[in-house]
């Protein structure tokens, strides 16, 4: 049953001011109803400070109130576990007599108990769990996207963003289809003075130790931007998920042989060299012999069970990034640094971003192909870490 945060009426308990302020506390001043979360000292339309809360009983203080029961009722009354703080509209709809059926006790329990472990949980957290966010967006496939601030921001938890809004390198509108041959150079010099522009306008601001990005764009852009992330300390990266359309990690999973390496038969072939990345779908001989010519020294990361939803943790991406760099070595021990690699991926945002944070100056020299829908196959888009780059 609901009262007023600040009286009772009509013989309810009154409930001592002591916890009234731990129920506040606990809610953080929003309500526990789920999904609601406004604030119940400030009105959302006019902005006026005002008491908008009511505290309701999970366990009615009377037996014949909603959810009352003869012997639990009395003994709740004043029990902070059986109290729920909510705005005034939710309140009167928990306490509905007609809607009682529809919130029971067990799940005011869980909106109670979800509510105020996550405001325990984000107020115990450190500054150093603080993170600069980065979402970058660019048309796929001749389609805008626009990235979900508010999803971004969920998937830090329990890390918080050290900004109110995030940074934002947007490079829809164009009119210039992804198959002409200035759209990637363009595209990616764009990226390149956005970003730099980013990173140097910040006095008064902290430095940036730790940035998360959220990246929406053709794999040679994210390539692109990984390289040009380098210098950053760390660099976090989400993954879209299609369920659900969270970008929110799964839950980390044991270390497992998640890729295959295949290497040449014949490292020292005269073929052009080509590095194949299949982890969000295969890449086949015929389209990696139509874009570089036949018979290429041929190396390749494959993902064991290389689908659009590989992609699901963490530990994934980790140890795709360190399988990568141990193959980067060997490139730069069996050709040096002069000869280009060509590089046709079919992978996912992140691993396109690890892609290019793990190219080095040292290194050669990565012409990245992008996958043309209508024909099914691969065209040369965007050379990554040139010479004179480098």
């Amino acid at each position: 049953m609901t009262e007023t945060s600040s009286a009772t009426k009509g013989g309810r308990p009154s409930l001592p001011t002591a916890l009234q302020n731990e129920l506040w506390a606990r809610a953080a001043g929003r309500c526990e109803f789920r999904g609601c979360n406004q604030l119940v000292y400030l009105d959302s339309l006019t902005q006026q400070r005002s008491n908008i809360s009511a505290i309701s009983h999970i366990v009615a203080y009377s037996p014949a109130g909603p959810r009352g029961d003869p012997v639990r009722s009395v003994k709740l009354q004043k029990d902070i576990t059986n109290l729920i703080l909510t705005c005034r509209k939710h309140g009167k709809i928990i306490d509905d007599r007609d809607k009682v059926g529809e919130y029971p006790e067990e799940l005011l329990r869980e909106f109670k108990r979800e509510h105020e472990d996550r405001i325990r949980m984000l107020t115990e957290i450190t500054p150093d769990a603080q993170t600069h966010v980065l979402l970058v967006q660019a048309p796929i496939d001749g389609c805008d996207f626009t990235i979900d601030e508010t999803r971004a921001f969920q998937a830090l938890l329990p890390k918080y963003p050290a900004e109110e809004t995030a940074d934002i390198i947007d490079l829809c509108g164009t009119a210039l289809p992804a198959t002409a041959e200035s759209f990637f150079p363009l595209m990616a010099q764009s990226l390149t003075e956005q970003l730099r522009a980013l990173l140097r306008r910040r006095p008064g601001k902290p430095r940036i130790k730790t940035l998360s990005v959220f990246a929406l764009a053709p794999v040679p852009l994210l390539v692109h931007l990984g390289r040009e992330l380098g210098d950053i300390q760390q660099v976090d990266l989400y993954q879209k998920h299609r369920q659900g359309e969270s970008w929110a990690w799964k839950e980390e999973e044991s270390a497992e042989e998640y890729y295959q390496v295949i290497r040449p038969a014949d490292p020292g072939g005269a073929g052009e060299v080509a590095l194949i990345l299949s982890i969000s779908g295969k890449v086949s001989t015929r389209q990696v012999e139509a874009a570089v010519g036949d018979s290429p020294v041929w190396y390749e990361i494959r993902a064991n069970g290389a689908g659009v939803d590989f992609l699901a943790s963490r530990k994934r991406l980790e140890v795709f990034g360190y399988e990568f760099r141990k193959l980067l070595a060997e490139l730069r021990e069996a050709w040096g640094n002069t000869r280009r690699v060509h590089l046709i991926a079919a992978i996912p945002a992140p691993v396109a971003i690890e892609v290019g944070r793990s190219i080095k100056g040292f290194d050669p020299a990565f012409l990245v192909y992008e996958y043309e829908k209508s024909s099914r196959s691969y065209f040369p888009a965007l050379t990554v870490n040139s010479r004179k780059e480098s």
